[in-house]
């Protein structure tokens, strides 16, 4: 009955972490760049004389979220793997939210008004005529010459890239170091949207919450069930 009991507490609070995780992506659903997480359960290797234990894991899915077009010339998407560089008081960070923007002194920087990084610093987007073009290669164009090249980097493990707030990222220890991306193409005008489907994220969070409610219900039984145990006992 006790390991019963221990089955059922546990998968609720892992519902109730499931619940957690699933709230955080629907709340960022309409977030530029936004990469859903998800909550993966590991089996730890037993030790001697003990069973097989299990731990659970927020990882995060890198996958490709939708692009469309905004026609905005400091919009930029990436379409494939990799991370925009930003500089940020507090050190370099990594997103894949391009919603730019230009500051007084023209530079591409991010909402919050932190540098975006090229191979040769902070991009300056001062062009004589004020236009300037971005290609795939996130090649910088400026006066019909080419002036700089926005980096686009990836990580060999992404899945050690610790969040920080909803779309930045810094690289943890197994990370690796960041490299030049490979296969990925810098679309100006366009953005990538959060890669979590609303439907079906909203389907999983009904299905949770009836399962975390069933396991409720469940524990309910086995305390109730120990009350007439200890009852019975006293008579």
């Amino acid at each position: 009955m006790h390991l019963g009991y221990d089955m059922a507490a546990y998968m609720g609070v892992r519902a109730e972490r499931l619940l957690g995780v699933v709230s955080h992506n629907l709340a960022n659903a309409a977030t530029t760049g936004f990469k859903r997480e998800l909550l993966n359960l590991w089996r730890l290797p037993p030790e001697p004389g003990k069973a097989a234990g299990y731990l659970d894991v927020v990882s995060r899915d890198f996958s490709q979220g939708p692009l469309w077009v905004t026609e905005n010339d400091t919009d930029l998407a990436i379409e494939g793997p990799g991370f925009f560089k930003v500089e940020t008081p507090q050190g370099i960070r990594y997103t894949r939210d391009g919603a730019f923007r230009l500051n007084e002194q023209r530079q591409l920087v991010t909402r919050e008004g932190y540098p975006v990084l090229g191979k040769g610093g902070p991009l300056t987007l001062n062009a004589l005529d004020q236009q300037f073009g971005i290609d795939e290669e996130g090649g910088v164009h400026l006066d019909r010459s080419l002036a700089d090249q926005l980096l686009v980097v990836d990580f060999d493990h992404p899945q050690d890239l610790r969040p920080l707030g909803q779309t930045y990222f810094v690289p943890g220890p197994e990370a690796g170091e960041e490299r030049e991306a490979v296969g990925s193409r810098v679309l100006q005008g366009m953005l990538e949207g959060s890669n979590l489907d609303p439907v079906a994220e909203s389907v999983n969070l009904i299905t949770i919450q009836r399962s975390f409610e069933a396991y409720l219900k469940v524990l309910d039984t086995f305390q109730e069930s120990d009350r007439r145990v200890l009852e019975l006992a006293q008579v």
